[in-house]
């Protein structure tokens, strides 16, 4: 499991807010984090907040291609991806210096700068502000950059299977296992059942309807990383065992659909209605050093000193969407795409590919 995958990234923007761009350097952005936890939880939960809501939203698309279960023993598999579609409002965000303890601004005016899916630009005229009670030492902050991208993305791998009547189980992801300091987990289960096959008017009428429920969890955890070390040749008097930094990483989801799909020889178009809710936390755990100035005036008087448990970040939301989409099945292979519109939320659109044996 390499450092760079996905999930790492999120430990790597963590720690860029926290400790300026340079994540394993003892700079600016510590002194920050020292003056003030509190203010270094609201600028990761701004910068980070449209990450946070569409995780979880994301496991929540691409369950289904058809309203039809597959018949007993028939199988299906699906690679794919899906996106949800970061709203204007939520691409920047604001820094109210009336709002921090430990941030001012040029002038103290408030100033806009990018989230996670925001434009790739800088922010300059962003200070923070050490201060010991009798005086103070304001230093610039790096703001991080957005990723310049709109869309917050995430693969789909799934498994389906048909079941008696009427029933089809579909699962998603892989067992949790450990390796080398990291524990990860993915996992998703959900079912669809034909309710037409219940309601003796609809029997014969030539469409398919069905209800589909799936819950997901996805987690991750880096136990014993070492995120954050102490500068070198700087005091250290209260020596901290740092080995217990980690982050843990989860995600739930779940939804619920009515959908309807009217199948054609080779294409299949199909819709519905979507509740489905999300719930995503990344904590930042452990003791982590910290450079500090014992005296703010001299720029030389170093010391190191230390955070427990400096970051807990949260997203979570209800949503009701629409749903629509069309399946082109050539032999044993089928095209999927589909679109999600959230009035108010998180919109997506998801593609892939369905392997298998249809009905």
């Amino acid at each position: 499991m390499k450092k760079s995958n996905y999930f790492l990234k999120i430990a790597s923007i963590i720690l860029v807010i926290l400790f300026s761009s340079n994540v394993f350097a003892q700079k600016d952005m510590v002194q920050f984090l020292a003056a003030g936890k509190t203010d270094a939880n609201k600028f990761a939960a701004a910068y980070t907040q449209p990450f946070l809501n569409t995780f979880g939203s994301n496991m929540n698309n691409g369950w289904y291609s058809t309203a039809q279960p597959l018949k007993l023993g028939r199988f299906t598999i699906t690679i794919g991806a899906t996106g949800s579609f970061i709203p204007k409002d939520e691409q920047s965000f604001v820094i109210n210096p009336a709002e921090y303890t430990t941030i001012s601004t040029t002038g103290n005016q408030p100033v806009t700068a990018p989230t996670m899916f925001g434009e790739k630009t800088s922010t300059p005229g962003v200070f923070a502000k050490y201060n010991d009670g009798t005086s103070s030492l304001s230093f610039p902050l790096n703001i991080p950059e957005g990723s310049g991208f709109n869309i917050s993305p995430l693969p789909l791998v799934q498994f389906s299977i048909g079941l008696i009547k009427g029933t089809e189980l579909m699962v998603r992801g892989f067992p949790k296992f450990e390796v080398e300091g990291y524990k990860a987990g993915y996992i998703g289960v959900g079912l669809k059942h034909d309710i037409k096959q219940w309601i003796p008017f609809m029997s014969k009428l030539p469409f398919d309807l069905s209800i589909i429920g799936a819950y997901t969890s996805a987690g991750l955890d880096i136990v014993g990383g070492n995120f954050l070390e102490p500068e070198v040749n700087v005091a250290n008097p209260n020596k901290m065992d740092y080995t217990t930094q980690e982050l843990n990483f989860k995600s739930t989801a779940w939804n619920a659909n009515l959908i309807i799909s009217r199948k054609f020889p080779v294409f299949t178009v199909f819709g519905g209605l979507r509740l489905s809710g999300s719930k995503t936390n990344v904590d930042l755990m452990g003791n982590y050093p910290i450079t500090i100035l014992s005296n703010p005036t001299v720029a030389s008087s170093k010391v190191i000193s230390h955070v427990i448990d400096p970051i807990h970040l949260e997203g979570s939301g209800t949503q009701f969407g629409i749903n629509a989409g069309f399946r082109i099945k050539l032999g044993f292979m089928a095209i999927i795409t589909e679109g999600t519109y959230v009035p108010g939320g998180y919109s997506s659109a998801s593609a892939g590919l369905n392997f298998g044996f249809f009905n």
